[in-house]
């Protein structure tokens, strides 16, 4: 196995945090993978501690016979295609030869991957814990993570050969729903209505810069990057949901997340606060096999706190999941999905004391969906 030695690791990672000008991606914390498989949607649909990140209320549905839900170092990770062939490229690049000939090379690795987004995310909750009691929901997820992106540049002018930009964050995620009483609203009836609060404490560094060719080749970058192109800061943000069946098995949510803003100083790295709708349809068999289905929609974004663009298609979320097993050896669930316009696909298997999952999906980094779409699994 090839070792990527330190200085191309932090430059691999830097580059692949790009939230930068060129890029319209939308910024945020704690991608499910699950989720994130069915398309993003989960505003309506709720049921586990992940709820946190999209509707707060959505706790109230996480099974009461279960217990205590505890799940031990939850990671994931998404890489874009290009990734790793462009981390093995530049590490030879930056490694032999003169001062010159690493110039020439790298110069040669730029122009290669010259308008290609290159990303790397990560999530990691080591311990997340909820429990649904009589009326009363908790969630609590603490979380850390990278998101970072980058386009290479021809030249070297002000925006130098390599734009970086990201944020790196840890903080914790609470949550707490209570059912209500039955409502009847416009006429509606607002059965297994239930309203949830959260509150996120981020410690966050934002990343910044536009690297030149002198400095990719300089082996003591390391230790002045943080130094001159990051900046630490922190927020506390606060989420509102509300979740409930308007028809049997039918189910609405609206949800306002980051009241607030997470570092809303940046200019390229914000989380804004964003309102959401969503609607989901559930329906359960009495069987093992294929014994439950949910299709939901999401719309997030109604009041535009991405300015990125303005785009309809990006703020949409379609996704359908089911079990194709489901007994006492574990649970194999499938899911599928449209996110951001386009296809999703995931597959998780869950057991006592183990949970793995797989995604694929596209990000859309172009203003409007169907414009640049960076493939990640």
């Amino acid at each position: 196995m090839k070792i990527i030695n330190k200085k191309t690791l932090a430059l691999s990672l830097a580059l692949s945090t790009s939230l930068f000008a060129s890029t319209y991606e939308y910024p945020q914390i704690f991608k499910d993978t699950r989720i994130m498989g069915m398309g993003g949607a989960n505003i309506a649909v709720g049921g586990q501690t992940s709820s946190l990140f999209y509707n707060t209320a959505g706790i109230s549905d996480i099974p009461k016979e279960y217990g205590w839900e505890v799940d031990l170092f939850n990671f994931n990770i998404a890489v874009g295609s290009n990734v790793k062939d462009f981390a093995d490229e530049m590490d030879t690049a930056t490694s032999t030869g003169t001062d010159a000939e690493k110039t020439a090379a790298t110069l040669d690795v730029t122009e290669k991957y010259l308008g290609k987004n290159l990303h790397i995310s990560t999530n990691m909750a080591l311990l997340s814990v909820g429990k649904k009691f009589d009326k009363y929901a908790f969630a609590m997820m603490p979380i850390s993570g990278v998101n970072i992106n980058a386009k290479t540049h021809r030249g070297s002018g002000a925006s130098g050969i390599f734009e970086i930009n990201g944020l790196a964050y840890s903080g914790i995620a609470l949550g707490l729903s209570r059912d209500m009483d039955d409502q009847k609203i416009f006429g509606v009836d607002l059965q297994k209505l239930s309203v949830g609060v959260g509150v996120k404490a981020i410690k966050y560094k934002t990343i910044n810069a536009n690297l030149s060719v002198s400095e990719l080749i300089d082996d003591n970058i390391n230790d002045y990057f943080e130094e001159r192109y990051t900046k630490d800061g922190s927020s506390t943000v606060m989420d509102l949901g509300v979740k409930a069946e308007l028809f049997e098995n039918f189910t609405a949510g609206i949800s306002l997340q980051n009241i607030g803003s997470i570092a809303k100083e940046s200019t390229t790295s914000e989380i804004p606060m964003t309102l959401g709708l969503g609607v989901a349809y559930k329906h359960r068999f009495d069987r093992s096999y294929f014994n439950q289905y949910q299709i939901a929609i999401d719309y997030i974004d109604l009041l535009q706190g991405y300015s990125q663009d303005k785009d309809i298609i990006k703020r949409t979320r379609v996704g359908i999941s089911g079990n194709v097993f489901d007994g006492w050896l574990g649970t194999l669930g499938m899911q599928a999905g449209l996110y951001q316009g386009h296809p999703t696909f995931g597959l998780d298997l869950r057991m006592t004391f183990l949970k793995l999952a797989y995604t694929s999906y596209s990000e859309e980094i172009g203003a409007y969906s169907g414009q640049d779409a960076d493939q990640r699994n």
